[in-house]
Protein backbone atom coordinates (compact mmCIF):
# COMPACT_ATOMS: atom_id res chain seq x y z
CA UNK A 1 0.00 0.00 0.00
CA UNK A 2 1.55 3.39 -1.35
CA UNK A 3 2.32 5.86 2.11
CA UNK A 4 3.97 8.99 2.09
CA UNK A 5 7.73 9.19 0.90
CA UNK A 6 8.88 9.61 4.76
CA UNK A 7 6.63 6.50 6.04
CA UNK A 8 7.64 4.59 2.72
CA UNK A 9 11.38 4.77 3.09
CA UNK A 10 11.46 3.60 6.50
CA UNK A 11 9.59 0.94 5.79
CA UNK A 12 11.83 0.00 3.78
CA UNK A 13 14.56 0.04 6.09
CA UNK A 14 13.56 -1.90 8.45
CA UNK A 15 15.17 -5.40 8.43
CA UNK A 16 14.77 -8.41 10.64
CA UNK A 17 17.02 -8.99 14.06
CA UNK A 18 20.24 -10.39 12.86
CA UNK A 19 19.78 -13.95 13.41
CA UNK A 20 23.67 -15.19 13.33
CA UNK A 21 24.50 -12.71 16.13
CA UNK A 22 21.23 -14.04 18.35
CA UNK A 23 22.74 -17.72 17.78
CA UNK A 24 26.39 -16.78 19.00
CA UNK A 25 24.44 -14.65 22.04
CA UNK A 26 22.45 -18.01 22.76
CA UNK A 27 25.57 -20.09 23.04
CA UNK A 28 27.39 -17.85 25.05
CA UNK A 29 25.01 -17.52 27.34
CA UNK A 30 25.00 -21.49 27.10
CA UNK A 31 28.53 -21.60 28.63
CA UNK A 32 27.62 -18.82 31.54
CA UNK A 33 28.39 -20.45 35.11
CA UNK A 34 24.78 -21.40 35.47
CA UNK A 35 21.24 -23.38 35.34
CA UNK A 36 20.52 -23.53 31.75
CA UNK A 37 17.99 -20.80 30.89
CA UNK A 38 18.51 -20.10 34.45
CA UNK A 39 17.93 -16.24 33.91
CA UNK A 40 14.44 -16.78 32.18
CA UNK A 41 13.41 -13.79 30.04
CA UNK A 42 16.28 -11.93 31.28
CA UNK A 43 18.68 -14.19 28.48
CA UNK A 44 15.99 -13.86 26.05
CA UNK A 45 16.18 -9.70 26.48
CA UNK A 46 20.09 -10.45 25.57
CA UNK A 47 19.57 -12.32 22.82
CA UNK A 48 17.42 -10.14 21.78
CA UNK A 49 19.38 -7.20 21.86
CA UNK A 50 22.43 -8.61 20.12
CA UNK A 51 19.69 -8.99 16.80
CA UNK A 52 19.03 -5.52 17.18
CA UNK A 53 23.37 -4.90 17.10
CA UNK A 54 26.11 -5.86 17.98
CA UNK A 55 27.44 -6.07 21.60
CA UNK A 56 24.40 -3.41 22.52
CA UNK A 57 24.48 -1.04 25.45
CA UNK A 58 22.22 1.56 25.92
CA UNK A 59 24.62 4.80 26.34
CA UNK A 60 21.85 7.22 26.61
CA UNK A 61 18.23 7.04 27.28
CA UNK A 62 15.14 8.76 26.42
CA UNK A 63 11.57 8.68 27.43
CA UNK A 64 9.53 10.18 24.00
CA UNK A 65 5.78 11.75 25.52
CA UNK A 66 3.85 11.99 22.34
CA UNK A 67 1.10 14.79 23.90
CA UNK A 68 -2.30 15.67 22.24
CA UNK A 69 -6.15 16.55 23.55
CA UNK A 70 -8.85 14.38 22.11
CA UNK A 71 -12.00 15.17 21.17
CA UNK A 72 -14.28 12.48 22.34
CA UNK A 73 -13.09 14.16 26.02
CA UNK A 74 -16.11 16.37 25.82
CA UNK A 75 -18.22 13.09 25.56
CA UNK A 76 -17.46 12.94 29.28
CA UNK A 77 -15.68 9.95 29.15
CA UNK A 78 -12.67 10.14 31.40
CA UNK A 79 -12.92 11.65 35.20
CA UNK A 80 -10.34 14.17 34.32
CA UNK A 81 -10.85 17.23 31.75
CA UNK A 82 -8.82 18.29 28.77
CA UNK A 83 -6.56 21.20 31.05
CA UNK A 84 -5.39 18.39 32.93
CA UNK A 85 -3.23 17.52 29.70
CA UNK A 86 -1.34 20.96 29.84
CA UNK A 87 -1.29 20.57 33.65
CA UNK A 88 0.79 17.34 33.35
CA UNK A 89 2.85 18.31 30.46
CA UNK A 90 3.91 21.34 32.02
CA UNK A 91 4.54 19.43 35.33
CA UNK A 92 6.92 16.95 32.33
CA UNK A 93 8.92 19.97 31.72
CA UNK A 94 9.23 21.54 35.15
CA UNK A 95 10.67 17.98 36.36
CA UNK A 96 7.79 17.70 38.72
CA UNK A 97 6.25 14.53 37.29
CA UNK A 98 6.03 11.16 38.03
CA UNK A 99 7.98 10.05 34.59
CA UNK A 100 10.31 12.58 35.70
CA UNK A 101 11.22 11.23 39.18
CA UNK A 102 11.86 7.53 37.41
CA UNK A 103 13.97 9.54 34.46
CA UNK A 104 16.02 10.88 37.26
CA UNK A 105 16.10 7.76 39.33
CA UNK A 106 17.27 5.58 35.93
CA UNK A 107 19.08 8.06 34.38
CA UNK A 108 17.09 8.80 31.23
CA UNK A 109 15.91 12.46 29.85
CA UNK A 110 12.21 12.85 29.82
CA UNK A 111 11.07 14.50 26.32
CA UNK A 112 7.53 15.82 25.11
CA UNK A 113 6.53 16.36 21.79
CA UNK A 114 3.26 18.84 21.16
CA UNK A 115 1.19 17.36 18.35
CA UNK A 116 -1.95 18.87 19.46
CA UNK A 117 -2.35 20.17 23.02
CA UNK A 118 -5.29 22.43 22.86
CA UNK A 119 -4.01 25.62 24.95
CA UNK A 120 -7.06 27.58 23.70
CA UNK A 121 -9.23 25.96 26.89
CA UNK A 122 -10.14 28.02 29.19
CA UNK A 123 -7.95 27.93 32.66
CA UNK A 124 -7.34 29.82 35.92
CA UNK A 125 -3.73 29.65 35.86
CA UNK A 126 -0.43 30.46 33.15
CA UNK A 127 0.19 27.51 31.80
CA UNK A 128 4.57 27.56 30.83
CA UNK A 129 5.12 25.07 28.29
CA UNK A 130 8.48 26.41 27.40
CA UNK A 131 11.20 23.44 26.58
CA UNK A 132 8.28 21.21 24.59
CA UNK A 133 8.90 19.99 21.15
CA UNK A 134 6.42 21.72 19.11
CA UNK A 135 5.38 19.97 15.98
CA UNK A 136 1.71 20.88 16.46
CA UNK A 137 -0.96 20.02 13.70
CA UNK A 138 -3.93 20.60 15.13
CA UNK A 139 -4.68 23.50 17.29
CA UNK A 140 -7.28 22.14 19.28
CA UNK A 141 -6.78 18.57 19.57
CA UNK A 142 -9.26 16.12 16.93
CA UNK A 143 -12.00 15.67 16.32
CA UNK A 144 -14.42 14.05 18.51
CA UNK A 145 -14.64 10.38 17.11
CA UNK A 146 -18.36 9.93 18.26
CA UNK A 147 -18.99 12.59 15.94
CA UNK A 148 -16.86 11.94 13.28
CA UNK A 149 -12.84 10.97 12.03
CA UNK A 150 -10.26 12.18 14.69
CA UNK A 151 -8.40 13.43 11.88
CA UNK A 152 -8.23 13.16 7.97
CA UNK A 153 -5.70 10.96 6.64
CA UNK A 154 -3.08 13.09 5.68
CA UNK A 155 -2.70 14.62 9.51
CA UNK A 156 -2.27 10.59 10.62
CA UNK A 157 0.65 10.34 7.85
CA UNK A 158 2.02 13.43 9.09
CA UNK A 159 1.95 12.48 12.93
CA UNK A 160 3.43 9.18 12.06
CA UNK A 161 6.22 10.84 10.23
CA UNK A 162 6.74 13.38 13.21
CA UNK A 163 7.17 10.15 15.40
CA UNK A 164 10.31 8.87 13.09
CA UNK A 165 11.63 12.28 12.98
CA UNK A 166 11.57 12.81 15.99
CA UNK A 167 13.43 9.44 16.50
CA UNK A 168 16.01 10.42 13.81
CA UNK A 169 16.51 13.68 15.86
CA UNK A 170 17.20 11.48 19.15
CA UNK A 171 19.55 9.64 17.47
CA UNK A 172 21.71 12.25 15.66
CA UNK A 173 21.83 13.37 20.01
CA UNK A 174 23.12 10.21 20.78
CA UNK A 175 20.20 8.18 22.09
CA UNK A 176 20.03 4.81 21.52
CA UNK A 177 17.06 3.61 24.39
CA UNK A 178 13.75 4.76 23.49
CA UNK A 179 10.55 4.18 25.43
CA UNK A 180 7.30 5.58 24.18
CA UNK A 181 5.24 7.62 27.23
CA UNK A 182 1.75 10.07 25.96
CA UNK A 183 -0.21 12.35 27.58
CA UNK A 184 -4.09 13.38 26.38
CA UNK A 185 -7.04 13.12 28.17
CA UNK A 186 -9.40 10.90 26.57
CA UNK A 187 -6.71 8.58 25.37
CA UNK A 188 -8.01 5.14 26.75
CA UNK A 189 -11.00 5.87 24.81
CA UNK A 190 -9.42 6.29 21.54
CA UNK A 191 -6.92 3.51 21.85
CA UNK A 192 -9.82 1.08 22.68
CA UNK A 193 -11.56 2.00 19.59
CA UNK A 194 -8.69 1.68 17.78
CA UNK A 195 -8.00 -2.10 19.39
CA UNK A 196 -11.67 -2.81 19.00
CA UNK A 197 -11.25 -2.27 15.15
CA UNK A 198 -7.99 -4.00 15.05
CA UNK A 199 -9.16 -7.16 16.32
CA UNK A 200 -13.01 -7.09 17.09
CA UNK A 201 -12.81 -8.22 21.01
CA UNK A 202 -15.65 -7.83 22.89
CA UNK A 203 -15.75 -3.94 24.89
CA UNK A 204 -16.25 -5.56 28.04
CA UNK A 205 -13.22 -7.28 27.26
CA UNK A 206 -10.93 -4.25 26.23
CA UNK A 207 -12.65 -1.06 27.59
CA UNK A 208 -11.30 -0.27 31.23
CA UNK A 209 -11.73 2.46 33.78
CA UNK A 210 -8.63 4.93 32.78
CA UNK A 211 -8.83 7.98 35.16
CA UNK A 212 -10.88 5.84 37.53
CA UNK A 213 -13.89 6.48 36.36
CA UNK A 214 -17.28 5.16 37.82
CA UNK A 215 -18.96 1.51 36.79
CA UNK A 216 -21.71 3.61 34.80
CA UNK A 217 -19.24 6.26 33.16
CA UNK A 218 -17.79 2.95 32.13
CA UNK A 219 -20.43 1.39 30.71
CA UNK A 220 -21.24 4.89 28.74
CA UNK A 221 -17.57 4.72 27.63
CA UNK A 222 -18.12 1.59 25.92
CA UNK A 223 -21.37 2.80 24.32
CA UNK A 224 -19.13 5.69 22.83
CA UNK A 225 -16.08 3.36 21.56
CA UNK A 226 -18.96 1.36 20.15
CA UNK A 227 -20.61 4.72 18.43
CA UNK A 228 -17.88 5.80 17.47
CA UNK A 229 -17.71 3.38 15.17
CA UNK A 230 -20.73 3.06 13.96
CA UNK A 231 -20.77 6.52 13.03
CA UNK A 232 -17.48 6.40 11.21
CA UNK A 233 -18.33 3.31 9.30
CA UNK A 234 -21.52 5.18 8.48
CA UNK A 235 -19.49 8.67 7.30
CA UNK A 236 -16.79 6.11 5.32
CA UNK A 237 -16.21 2.70 6.37
CA UNK A 238 -13.46 2.10 7.99
CA UNK A 239 -10.97 0.57 6.18
CA UNK A 240 -9.78 -2.57 8.93
CA UNK A 241 -6.76 -3.20 6.09
CA UNK A 242 -5.15 0.38 6.29
CA UNK A 243 -3.98 1.20 9.99
CA UNK A 244 -3.50 4.86 8.80
CA UNK A 245 -6.74 4.98 7.92
CA UNK A 246 -7.70 3.41 11.37
CA UNK A 247 -6.17 5.98 12.94
CA UNK A 248 -7.43 8.54 11.39
CA UNK A 249 -10.80 7.71 11.88
CA UNK A 250 -11.01 6.60 15.28
CA UNK A 251 -7.49 7.05 16.82
CA UNK A 252 -5.39 10.20 18.63
CA UNK A 253 -2.00 12.16 17.15
CA UNK A 254 -0.68 10.71 21.04
CA UNK A 255 -0.96 7.56 19.01
CA UNK A 256 0.35 8.18 15.79
CA UNK A 257 3.01 9.79 16.51
CA UNK A 258 3.96 6.69 18.90
CA UNK A 259 3.52 4.22 16.04
CA UNK A 260 6.09 6.77 14.21
CA UNK A 261 8.48 6.33 17.15
CA UNK A 262 8.49 2.21 16.77
CA UNK A 263 8.91 2.12 13.61
CA UNK A 264 11.87 4.82 13.42
CA UNK A 265 13.67 3.01 16.45
CA UNK A 266 13.35 -0.17 13.62
CA UNK A 267 14.96 1.81 10.98
CA UNK A 268 17.77 2.92 13.03
CA UNK A 269 18.16 -0.26 14.97
CA UNK A 270 17.99 0.65 18.50
CA UNK A 271 15.44 -1.01 21.48
CA UNK A 272 12.19 0.79 22.19
CA UNK A 273 9.77 -0.07 25.14
CA UNK A 274 6.13 -0.49 25.10
CA UNK A 275 4.65 1.09 28.01
CA UNK A 276 0.41 0.80 28.70
CA UNK A 277 -2.55 0.63 27.28
CA UNK A 278 -2.43 3.33 24.49
CA UNK A 279 1.26 2.49 24.10
CA UNK A 280 0.81 -0.62 23.01
CA UNK A 281 -1.94 0.19 20.58
CA UNK A 282 0.29 2.46 18.96
CA UNK A 283 2.73 -0.63 18.89
CA UNK A 284 0.40 -2.92 17.28
CA UNK A 285 -0.36 -0.38 15.01
CA UNK A 286 3.14 -0.29 14.17
CA UNK A 287 3.64 -4.22 14.01
CA UNK A 288 0.54 -4.14 11.25
CA UNK A 289 2.23 -1.62 9.03
CA UNK A 290 5.83 -3.88 9.59
CA UNK A 291 5.80 -7.20 11.17
CA UNK A 292 9.55 -7.15 11.82
CA UNK A 293 9.21 -3.80 13.76
CA UNK A 294 8.36 -5.99 16.81
CA UNK A 295 11.90 -7.16 17.14
CA UNK A 296 12.91 -3.68 18.15
CA UNK A 297 9.92 -3.65 20.81
CA UNK A 298 10.05 -4.58 23.99
CA UNK A 299 7.65 -5.67 26.77
CA UNK A 300 7.49 -3.35 30.01
CA UNK A 301 4.52 -4.33 32.41
CA UNK A 302 0.67 -5.45 32.19
CA UNK A 303 -1.09 -2.25 33.10
CA UNK A 304 -4.63 -2.71 34.51
CA UNK A 305 -6.55 -1.71 31.57
CA UNK A 306 -8.42 -5.18 30.73
CA UNK A 307 -7.31 -4.43 26.81
CA UNK A 308 -3.69 -4.98 27.82
CA UNK A 309 -3.25 -8.93 27.60
CA UNK A 310 -5.05 -9.39 24.17
CA UNK A 311 -2.67 -6.79 22.68
CA UNK A 312 0.55 -8.91 24.19
CA UNK A 313 -1.51 -11.95 22.63
CA UNK A 314 -1.57 -10.25 19.34
CA UNK A 315 2.28 -9.22 19.68
CA UNK A 316 2.83 -13.11 21.05
CA UNK A 317 4.79 -10.89 23.58
CA UNK A 318 5.11 -11.17 27.54
CA UNK A 319 5.03 -8.47 29.94
CA UNK A 320 8.04 -8.80 32.32
CA UNK A 321 6.81 -6.46 34.93
CA UNK A 322 3.15 -6.98 36.81
CA UNK A 323 2.60 -3.73 39.23
CA UNK A 324 -0.94 -3.12 38.97
CA UNK A 325 0.37 0.56 37.31
CA UNK A 326 -2.26 2.67 35.52
CA UNK A 327 -0.52 5.96 35.06
CA UNK A 328 0.99 5.51 31.28
CA UNK A 329 3.01 8.74 30.40
CA UNK A 330 6.19 6.11 29.82
CA UNK A 331 6.57 4.89 33.44
CA UNK A 332 5.83 1.79 33.28
CA UNK A 333 8.02 1.45 30.14
CA UNK A 334 10.86 3.70 32.02
CA UNK A 335 11.02 0.30 34.63
CA UNK A 336 12.54 -1.66 32.08
CA UNK A 337 15.67 0.46 31.60
CA UNK A 338 17.63 -1.91 34.58
CA UNK A 339 16.52 -4.56 33.36
CA UNK A 340 17.65 -3.53 29.71
CA UNK A 341 20.95 -2.80 31.38
CA UNK A 342 21.22 -5.74 33.63
CA UNK A 343 21.08 -8.23 30.32
CA UNK A 344 23.08 -6.40 28.63
CA UNK A 345 25.48 -7.36 31.51
CA UNK A 346 25.47 -10.68 31.71
CA UNK A 347 27.64 -12.00 29.89
CA UNK A 348 30.38 -9.26 30.35
CA UNK A 349 30.16 -10.25 34.30
CA UNK A 350 29.82 -13.65 34.51
CA UNK A 351 32.08 -16.48 34.82
CA UNK A 352 32.45 -18.62 31.63
CA UNK A 353 33.52 -22.81 31.54
CA UNK A 354 33.50 -25.01 28.61
CA UNK A 355 30.63 -26.61 27.33
CA UNK A 356 30.54 -30.34 26.96
CA UNK A 357 29.88 -32.77 24.20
Amino acid sequence: MGYSEILNETLEKIVPLNKERMENKQKELNSLLKTPDGLGKLEKLAVQLEGIKENYSPEKKVVTVMAADNGVERENVSKSKRVITQYVVEAMLKGKSSINALGNTFGSDVKVVDLGIDEKTDIKKEIDLTGIISKKIMQEGTGNIAEGPAMSYETALKAIEIGIETVDKFISEGYNLFATGEMGIGNTTTSSAVLKVFTDFPLGDIVGYGSGISDETLEHKKNIVKKAIEVNNRIEKINIKDTVDVLAKVGGLDIAGMTGVYLGCAKNKVPVVIDGLISSVAALAAYRLCKDVKGYMIPSHLSEEPGMKYIMKELEIEPFLFMNMKLGEGTGAIMMFPVIEAACNITKTVRKYPILP
